[in-house]
């Protein structure tokens, strides 16, 4: 998991809950897909996310799978590593 934040951190992304502020996160291991858009008959049956639950109050953020799986890096997968 800390080849995710590394990652995220090279992008000035803030890797504090914004509930409670604490930093311990889990569920990398797993991506779910997000098949509509709210209010709206859009279906992109390719995005897909990985949510990850803040270990103190339990907030869950999403992260884009398309960002973490970023073209731009010559194919170079920034896909996280399974478990912690």
């Amino acid at each position: 998991m800390k080849r995710i934040f590394d990652f995220l951190k090279s992008r000035d992304a803030r890797m504090s809950c914004p509930f409670c502020g604490h930093e311990q996160w889990h569920g990398w291991d797993e991506r779910v897909a997000l098949d509509t858009v709210s209010e709206s008959e859009t279906v992109d049956r390719s995005t897909e996310a990985f949510p990850l639950t803040c270990a103190n109050c339990g907030f869950i953020r999403l992260q884009s799978a398309h960002v973490l799986d970023d073209p731009r890096e010559g194919g170079d997968s920034h896909l996280p590593e399974t478990g912690s």
